[in-house]
C-alpha cells in the first residue's frame, strides 16, 4: 500500500513537469507574437484611416511617396502632380479590414528566403517592399515588409509576383519581433511606380467639328472639317487642284476620344520635352476648343510620344428666346439647358486642371496628328478611279450570229424611158438566161410516141 502510494505521487509529480514544461516551451515559441497569433484577427488592428497623411512605397531599385497637399493627394515624384483618390482609398481600406490567415515565428537568418528583408540591406537579397503610414507631422503609425507570395497549395514562393494568392507580412511598427503572418491578399495595388498613383482622368473631345496641324514647314500643315455632327467624312480647307482629304487615312471624326495617358512629365521638364512639337487646334460643335502640342521623341532608345492640351469653351450662359413658347415647354427646356450647362462647366473645370503639364501618351492616340499633308491625301490614281466611270460592258447578242450570205450582185440603173416620170425605177435583178432547147420534128402518126420509130 505505501508502494502504491510513492507511486501515485512519483507520476503526479511526471504529470506536473510535463505540463510545465508544455506551458514553458509554448511561452518562449510566443514571447513577441503570442499577442497576435492567439488572440490577434486583423493584420492593423489600429489603424486610423483618416490619421494617415501620407504613404511611402519601396523596393530595392524605386520608391514613391503620396501625401495631402492641402486638400488634395499629390505624387512626390511627379512634381505634385494629383494623386489617384481611388487608388489611395482601395489600399487604405484593404489594409484597414485585412485579417490574418496564421502567423508563424521565423528567424531572422531566414527573412532573404522568403522575401521579407527591408530595401537598403546589404546583402540584397530576399528584399521585400516597404510600406510606411505617416501622420501629418511625418511620424510612422505603421511600417510593414510585403514578401514572397503563398499558393493554395502552402508552396512558397520569394517572389511577389509568384503567382500565389496570399502573401507574407513582417510588421515592422509595431514590432511583432520574428513572427511572419499570413494574409490573403496579394496587394497588388501596393507597388512602388510612381505612374500607377497619379490620376488618370483625362480629357475627351466630343463631336469635333475641324481639325488643325500646324508644322514647322508651312507645306506640312493642313486643316479639315465637316458641316454637321452626325456626318463622319471631313473635307480639306483651302484645297489646291488635285487635292482631296482621306478621311480613310485620319479617322477624324473619333479623334482623340477617351484618350488615356500612361505617365507624366513634372512641370519643369516640359518645355525641353515638347521642343519642336506640332500644333494642333481641335474645335467641336459644342463649343469647346483644344490647343494641344504634340511630339515624338526617342528615350533610351525607344520612340515616346508626348502631348500638352489647353482647353477653353464658349458655353452660352442664357438660353435664346423662343417665340410663343408654351408656359410647360419653357419650364422644362429651361431645365434642359440649365443641365446642359452645367455639364459643360463641370467639364471644363476638370480638364483645365491638364494645363501645364506634359502626358506621355500611345502612339496610337496621336499618330494621326503627326500626319503631313502629303499623308492625308487621296492618291491622284485612286482619286480618279474613283471619279471616273467605268465603261459599259460589251454587249452580248440575244443569237448566235448567221451564217455569212451571198453578196447581191451589181444592178445597173438605166434612166428611165422617154415619157415617164423621170423619177427612177426601181432596180430589178436581171434574169438568168433560159437554157438552150433543141427542137426536133414531131414523129409520124405511125410512130412510136417514145422511140419515134415506125409500127
Amino acid at each position: 500500500m505505501k508502494k502504491i502510494l510513492i507511486l501515485t505521487i512519483v507520476l503526479a509529480a511526471l504529470v506536473g513537469v510535463a505540463v510545465f514544461k508544455k506551458n514553458s516551451r509554448s511561452a518562449s515559441l510566443s514571447t513577441g507574437a503570442r499577442k497576435g497569433m492567439d488572440i490577434r484577427e486583423l493584420l492593423l488592428p489600429d489603424l486610423d484611416v483618416n490619421s494617415v497623411q501620407k504613404i511611402r512605397i519601396k523596393d530595392d531599385k524605386t520608391e514613391v511617396n503620396v501625401g495631402v497637399n492641402g486638400t488634395t493627394w499629390t505624387v512626390l515624384e511627379r512634381g505634385g502632380y494629383e494623386a489617384s483618390f481611388d487608388r489611395i482609398s482601395r489600399v487604405l481600406m484593404a489594409l484597414k479590414e485585412q485579417k490574418i490567415s496564421h502567423g508563424k515565428p521565423v528567424g531572422q537568418s531566414s527573412w532573404a528566403k522568403i522575401g521579407v528583408q527591408p530595401p537598403g540591406e546589404p546583402s540584397g537579397m530576399g528584399i521585400g517592399t516597404l510600406v510606411e503610414l505617416l501622420d501629418a507631422k511625418g511620424n510612422i503609425k505603421s511600417s510593414f515588409v510585403l514578401g514572397g507570395t503563398v499558393s493554395s497549395s502552402g508552396s512558397l514562393n520569394a517572389s511577389p509576383f509568384g503567382g500565389g494568392n496570399e502573401r507574407l507580412v513582417r510588421m515592422v511598427a509595431p514590432d511583432d519581433g520574428n513572427t511572419i503572418w499570413t494574409v490573403g491578399n496579394t496587394f497588388q495595388d501596393v507597388e512602388p511606380k510612381p505612374e500607377e498613383w497619379v490620376e488618370k482622368a483625362f480629357f475627351d473631345v466630343v463631336k469635333p467639328q475641324s481639325v488643325e496641324v500646324t508644322f514647322t514647314a508651312a507645306g506640312d500643315s493642313w486643316k479639315a472639317s465637316r458641316k454637321d455632327a452626325d456626318g463622319t467624312d471631313f473635307t480639306l480647307d483651302d484645297a489646291k487642284a488635285g487635292e482631296k482629304f482621306d478621311n480613310g487615312k485620319v479617322a477624324l471624326g473619333s479623334i482623340l476620344s477617351s484618350p488615356t495617358f500612361n505617365d507624366v512629365v513634372a512641370k519643369a521638364k516640359v518645355a525641353e520635352t515638347m521642343k519642336d512639337a506640332v500644333k494642333v487646334r481641335v474645335t467641336t460643335f459644342e463649343g469647346f476648343r483644344y490647343d494641344l502640342q504634340v511630339n515624338k521623341k526617342n528615350v533610351d532608345g525607344a520612340d515616346k510620344y508626348y502631348l500638352t492640351v489647353a482647353i477653353s469653351a464658349d458655353i452660352p450662359k442664357e438660353r435664346p428666346a423662343v417665340k410663343d413658347e408654351k408656359e410647360e415647354d419653357k419650364k422644362k427646356n429651361d431645365e434642359a439647358f440649365a443641365a446642359e450647362k452645367k455639364t459643360k462647366e463641370e467639364k471644363l473645370a476638370n480638364e483645365k486642371k491638364l494645363e501645364g503639364w506634359a502626358y506621355e501618351v500611345t502612339e496610337y492616340t496621336v499618330s494621326s496628328l503627326l500626319k503631313k499633308r502629303s499623308e492625308v491625301l487621296a492618291d491622284p490614281a485612286k482619286d480618279e478611279a474613283a471619279t471616273t466611270p467605268a465603261p459599259a460592258p460589251p454587249s452580248v447578242p440575244s443569237s448566235p450570229p448567221s451564217a455569212p450570205q451571198p453578196a447581191a450582185p451589181a444592178v445597173e440603173l438605166k434612166p428611165a424611158p422617154a415619157g415617164g416620170s423621170g423619177a427612177l425605177t426601181k432596180p430589178v435583178a436581171p434574169l438568168p438566161e433560159a437554157p438552150k432547147v433543141e427542137l426536133k420534128p414531131a414523129p409520124a402518126p405511125d410512130a412510136n410516141p417514145v422511140t419515134g420509130e415506125k409500127k
